[in-house]
């Protein structure tokens, strides 16, 4: 897992290893340089006859690139566009730019579109460090023409620590935005390069180690990425003296007359994902359903209050109850589920997913369950329009956590996973699971998970990391359009083998 820092706690990070550690900010600059020259000789072939423009700001994002500039001079012909005030510099950043001078690396101020007649027209590479994670708003003159400049240029670019124009923070693009192939962000993630315009904006990402010592940054996180490596040493092997009953019995209440296909696919889900026993219950069995279910058929069209005496019987002796795929948003089925959840007390573990999540608000008490809303849905619990939380709906799960107790999984760009105490993000964002019926996939997973034994955060972490991956592995057999939920669950066998031979 990576830790993924905001812009604030980037700069505690910096400013401790300062001040408590001992390491000179020009040190930090250095190192930031250093690796970025790694990366850049890494991914692009440089040469002497390669043309390189690093543009660069006053702060401290342009002392990076002007630390850069020397340490490719002498691979590549570099020339370092100026916009800033050289009044404005930190230390660091004026004795980089004085070695420049005394280096002999041409240095071309830009005060507007004019200055672009004194550049190269046909550079190969460009290099962003006009502006850091620091900045806010849109982009001021004259640095807001040299970024549209070099947009129009047909030239590999790279943002150093984050595209000019894109808030470090909250992902927002402004207009223009530094459209980066490769962003080499220094020390950690960034939120805002995960987030919201962030992915479009920044490309490929690299973080450049720049000497901070990791324990610090891992102090000042408090969201991690995870990664599809991070399920293997999570994912626990089956002892073999064992039987279905120690793996859990899933309860699922689900499907209406509707919407019969999303209780077959998340029962099946729990099915292939490990759990011992699982039972669904439903007013319709779709055709599709594994023989392994074992079914419960009630009379009527959705859930009402006649089905509640059955379900209070298999709720006492589930391991973990799944309520919410297909059943519909009839006033009737979203009394019976407030009443589920009345019942089960928090002695139950409940996973809520679609229509289930109508019986929560922001003010409910929801200790041992995970929470599966898509933007929309969490949107619909807060009592706001999905656009409302568009650029922040990572800030809003993490409330909604908070608030209830629960643990809560946002199906948004990125996952993220979180309850009161931690936030994971999984951005390994695959369009191949665009389809209906995948997040009933991921909900019998995670219910699996749970029910084998998984504690409540694991589950969820660890179900979204198999979820995608399975989807990963559907894609590449049949492609992002013929890809549906039915065989994403036939990829959790490969994953299966591969983890199960580990």
């Amino acid at each position: 897992m990576k830790p993924v820092l905001s812009p604030a706690q980037m700069r505690d990070a910096d400013r401790i290893s300062i001040d408590q550690c001992g390491i000179p900010a020009v040190v930090l600059m250095e190192n930031a340089a250093r690796s970025a020259a790694e990366i850049l000789r890494r991914r692009y072939k440089l040469s002497r006859d390669r043309l390189v423009l690093i543009l660069c700001g006053s702060g401290n994002n342009g002392g990076d690139g002007l630390a850069l500039a020397r340490h490719l001079h002498e691979d590549v012909s570099v020339t370092v566009v100026f916009c800033g005030s050289r009044d404005r510099m930190s230390e660091e950043t004026l004795a980089n730019y004085r070695a420049c001078l005394q280096l002999g690396i041409p240095i071309v101020e830009w005060y507007g579109p004019e200055s672009a007649a004194e550049l190269p027209p046909h550079p190969d590479v460009i290099v962003d460090a006009v502006l850091g994670v620091g900045a806010r708003g849109a982009l001021r003159s004259p640095v807001d023409s040299l970024i549209a400049w070099a947009n129009t240029l047909r030239a590999a670019r790279i943002a150093l620590d984050v595209p000019s124009g894109l808030d470090a923070d909250s992902g927002v693009a402004f207009d223009p935005c530094f459209h980066a192939d490769c962003t080499i962000t220094m020390g950690a993630l960034k939120t805002g390069l995960l987030i919201g315009d962030g992915p479009q904006m920044c490309g490929a990402i690299e973080v450049a180690p720049i000497g901070i010592p990791a324990r610090i940054l891992h102090d000042n996180a408090t969201i991690w990425l995870v990664e599809p490596q991070d399920a293997t040493g999570a994912y626990r092997l089956r002892q073999p003296r064992t039987t279905k009953f120690d793996y859990g019995r899933v309860l699922v209440v689900a499907g209406s007359e509707a919407m019969p296909g999303a209780a077959a696919l998340c029962a099946n889900a729990a099915v292939a994902a490990g759990a011992g026993l699982v039972e669904l219950v439903s007013p319709v069995l779709h055709p599709a359903l594994f023989p392994e279910v074992m079914p419960y058929r009630y009379e009527g069209r959705w859930l009402g209050r006649d089905a509640l005496p059955v379900l209070a019987k298999r709720i006492e002796r589930a391991s973990v109850v799944v309520i919410g795929p297909g059943l519909g948003a009839a006033e009737e089925t979203i009394a019976v589920v407030q009443q589920l959840l009345e019942f089960s007390g928090g002695n139950v573990p409940i996973v809520l997913d679609a229509d289930g999540l109508r019986a929560v608000t922001s003010g409910s008490t929801l200790t041992r369950v995970i929470l599966t809303p898509h933007r929309g849905e969490l949107a619909r619990v807060l009592g706001l329009r999905s656009t409302e939380i568009a650029h922040s709906a990572h800030t809003y799960a993490r409330s909604l956590a908070e608030g209830t107790g629960a643990t809560v999984v946002l199906k948004d760009f990125p996952i993220q996973i979180c309850d009161a105490e931690r936030t994971y993000w999984l951005s390994a964002n695959n369009p191949a699971l665009a389809s209906g019926g995948t997040g009933d996939v991921l909900t019998g997973i995670i219910a699996a998970l749970w029910a084998q034994g998984y504690e409540q955060f694991e589950a969820a972490w660890l179900g979204v990391v198999l979820h995608a991956e399975a989807g990963r592995i559907a894609a590449a057999c049949y492609g992002e359009l013929a890809t549906r939920a039915s065989l994403v669950i036939e990829a959790l066998g490969e994953i299966s083998r591969t983890l199960s031979s580990r």
